[in-house]
């Protein structure tokens, strides 16, 4: 009889305890230890703080969705606030915008950056900051000094840094004031060609191709246009064979020795914006409307910060604000301020030039300006590096701007930039907290200095406006979308204009102004003033416009409904062509064309979650586009074949007469007829849908337009991005339409705000108010963004309050 084995069991039991015991408490330590590190670094939001920098006492009070509502005595005590506010729950965000716009992310995040700090630290904008700083007015200066000691008593008041900085076992460095200027920088880079590409491939184009046809290709508008003023571009007649034909010599060699684009034309939606306006006349409660949803890439932390900010003082100082500010800068961006209300657009204009720089023929350091022979400057770039030895750039500069490269004879390139010049930014967009009516609005847009957007504006009057802000340069006698030498007198950049030269709208006998990033006014005077920096089609605008006019009494919820809109209008002539092409000869015998044609006969014509017919005449739509465009273009193709082509938004209207006028000379020589080669990209569009879906039945718009809103640190943290990253949630909408959506790039924000009425005003986020994912406030606001629910513009009821009193 053994009477060990029960006390060896019980032994083992005991023992297996203690290690299941000690494997909880570390597995506890692991979980506990971190999240108490992160726990730690949760902002104050209650109590009452001592700070120094204030002059007077402020408040800080938060609704249920974190929402501040900034209060102060003074204006710069409310930047202080502000700062503090910002810091508290986005300054990570405000650290890499920054970093972004200096070149200095590597030292932050390590050697892959190293490549992206390269491409932005030629810009110099550190030193352009500098600069700034000294030419900015006392006030202005002041008020980015309170700001930053704002930041950094927040920074100097918490807890724990921040929780990105814990995880990255970095420490935050302290904000200063040309920081601010920076961040402004950074929109410069979201919104402006930073690199001249549009310009280079112009003249490559050119280069390559007959006149004629590149004028064709690359129109200056459509039959889509909705300018407010002003009427759409006709379109120029199919170039004839004597021109160009595709089917016949150098060119077809061309088209059939060049391999096909393999890459996918499926197209993320335009960076833009949306922006209009009702007057009082013909609206229901008869105050103006004003509507804005500017549309950025989809990001965490969001890009704007939601917010009141109140000077409580009495007379001239007086201010209640609401609306979006940018972390990192103490201004509203957009919103109102009781008595005017205002949005914007992107104008798409152009803001850069490349410049070829004639060298001089005696001394190979130098080059050929109007004055004479001139050194090119070169600044030695330390590009500090986290984890690795720092790297030097060296960065060759002209009077023009920064060297980004060489033309095919070697001669240098530069590029011009309204963001490297310091006359093109300042802080007057500060001037609009204090105006009171449309005209006054007008004329502080005409003055800031910002990247150059459409701005509208409504009043508390009822009246409504449009003009550009930001500053514009005054252009000499060349071609500016093409590369082009700047060394004969009268020839670049001549100086800027005045507000009395920049084109308005007030007031519009239809009572009605809207922008879409596409062309706003008369061909002439529009391409004099901004030039074309790539400006969208105007099927979006014209589809705003047309619900505008349809609206005889409207109200905010019209605004609402019309920036949800997401009727496909633009695409129902594509769907009836492609049925056309699919008829019963074309299905026979293949199955896969003769499902897609059920499918688009059944498309409810909009772009809908569930809708599989919409992703196909999308689809379908787009590899014609590309196959067309990259056969016509071949010999450019053939002569630069480093270069990736892109058609701009305008061939829509040469595309359209090509796929149905069809005219033999411009066919891709690989194909007998327009008929075999429209199927042919039909049938490489479909080919790629059930690569991505089971069946084709299963590839809805909703399976591929699926959000993809992520925070940075959930690459470092692949398991934390349940936690960190927003739901990977199916959204409707896409380019041509009202509501512009894809996968990471969308309304950044919905405002409906009518001036004095901002208690029946809404505003909706993607996001939420703090990158904490701890914080009671993560990701609150998304889910109405995200469903298209409205959401009221003015904070509720306030449960948090921080008040800052100063030492």
């Amino acid at each position: 009889m053994n009477t060990s084995t029960p006390t060896r069991s019980r032994r083992s039991f005991k023992y297996a305890c203690w290690v299941i015991g000690g494997l909880v408490g570390v597995l506890a330590l692991v979980v506990l230890v971190p999240l108490f590190m992160l726990r730690a670094s949760l902002p104050q939001l209650d109590g009452r703080l001592t700070v120094e920098g204030l002059q007077g006492a402020a408040r800080i009070e938060r609704d249920d969705l974190g929402t501040p509502t900034i209060t102060a005595a003074n204006r710069n005590d409310l930047a202080f606030a502000t700062g503090f506010a910002h810091a508290q729950d986005r300054f990570f965000q405000m650290d890499l915008m920054r970093r972004a716009a200096a070149g200095e992310l590597s030292a932050l995040l390590g050697e892959a950056l190293i490549d992206t700090d390269r491409s932005l630290r030629i810009h110099g904008f550190r030193r352009v900051a500098g600069e700034l700083l000294e030419a900015a007015s006392p006030a202005e200066r002041t008020l980015l000094t309170a700001y930053a000691h704002g930041v950094n008593s927040a920074l100097e008041q918490a807890s724990a840094s921040p929780w990105e900085y814990r995880l990255l076992r970095q420490q935050p460095s302290s904000w200063h004031e040309t920081d601010s200027l920076l961040v402004a920088f950074s929109m410069y880079l979201d919104l402006n060609d930073a690199t001249g590409a549009q310009e280079l491939q112009q003249g490559r184009l050119r280069a390559s191709l007959p006149a004629p046809l590149l004028a064709f290709i690359a129109p200056l508008g459509t039959q889509w246009d909705a300018p407010i003023s002003g009427s759409p571009v006709r379109a120029s007649d199919i170039p004839g064979p004597e021109i160009f034909d595709l089917r016949a010599g150098p060119a077809r060699a061309a088209a059939l020795t060049q391999p096909r684009n393999e890459r996918s034309p499926e197209q993320e939606a335009f960076i833009g914006s949306n922006s209009w306006a009702v007057a009082g006349s013909h609206a229901a409660e008869g105050g103006a409307l004003l509507a804005n949803d500017m549309h950025l890439g989809l990001r965490l932390p969001h890009v704007w910060y939601r917010a009141r900010l109140v000077v409580s003082a009495a007379g001239e100082q007086q201010r209640d604000l609401v609306g979006v500010t940018l972390p990192g800068l103490p201004l509203l961006i957009a919103g109102s301020n009781g008595h005017v209300a205002w949005g914007f657009t992107n104008s798409y204009g152009d803001w850069t030039d490349v410049v070829i720089v004639e060298p001089d023929p005696d001394d190979a350091s130098r080059y050929l300006t109007p004055e004479g022979s001139e050194p090119f400057l070169t600044d030695s770039e330390v590009i500090a590096v986290r984890g690795a030895a720092e790297t030097t750039l060296e960065v060759r500069r002209t009077r023009w701007g920064p060297v980004i490269g060489e033309d095919a004879s070697g001669r240098a390139l530069a590029l011009a930039w309204t963001a490297h010049r310091p006359e093109a930014t300042n802080l007057r967009l500060w001037d609009l907290e204090a105006a009171t009516t449309v005209a006054d609005a007008l004329l502080a847009a005409n003055r800031a200095g910002t990247p150059v957007q459409n701005f509208v504006v409504a009043d508390s009057a009822g009246s409504i406006g449009w003009t550009l802000m930001g500053q514009v340069p005054v252009r000499g006698e060349y071609d500016s979308t093409l590369p082009t030498s700047w060394r004969e007198p009268g020839i670049g950049w001549q100086g800027w204009r005045t507000p009395e030269e920049y084109p308005r709208v007030i007031d519009p006998a239809a009572g009605r102004l809207w922008t879409a990033n596409s062309r706003i006014i008369e061909v002439e005077p529009w391409l004099a003033f901004m030039g074309d920096g790539g400006y969208d089609l105007g099927a979006r605008g014209a589809q705003i416009r047309d619900s505008l006019f349809a609206l005889h009494s409207a109200t905010a919820q019209d605004m609402a409904d019309i920036q949800h809109d997401v009727r496909a209008l633009f695409l129902t002539r594509w769907r009836d062509l492609l049925l056309e092409v699919l008829d019963e000869a074309a299905v026979a015998d293949v199955p896969l064309r003769e499902q897609a044609r059920d499918l688009i006969n059944h498309w409810s014509g909009e772009a809908a979650v569930d809708d599989v017919g919409y992703r196909l005449v999308r689809a379908m739509r787009l590899q014609i586009r590309q196959d067309v465009f990259d056969a016509l273009i071949a010999p450019a193709r053939e002569r630069f074949p480093e270069h990736v082509f892109n058609a701009s938004a305008q061939f829509e209207a040469p595309l359209w007469q090509l796929v149905t006028q069809r005219p033999r000379h411009l066919l891709d020589p690989r194909h007998t007829s327009w008929r075999d080669a429209l199927l042919h990209s039909m049938d490489i569009a479909l080919a790629r849908l059930p690569e991505e879906c089971a069946e084709l039945a299963d590839c809805t718009w909703g399976a591929r337009n699926t959000l993809d809103m992520s925070h940075p640190m959930s690459m470092a943290l692949p398991w934390a991005a349940r936690w960190l990253d927003m739901p990977a949630m199916p959204l409707p909408g896409d380019n041509d339409m009202p509501r512009v959506q894809g996968s990471s790039v969308g309304a950044s924000q919905r405002l409906v705000v009518s001036p004095g009425r901002e208690d029946e005003g809404w505003l909706q986020l993607p996001g939420g108010p703090t990158d904490h994912p701890l914080s009671p406030f993560y990701g609150r606001g998304h889910d109405t963004w995200a469903e298209g629910r409205t959401q009221p513009l003015l904070p509720g009821e306030t449960r948090h309050v921080l008040e800052l009193t100063p030492q």
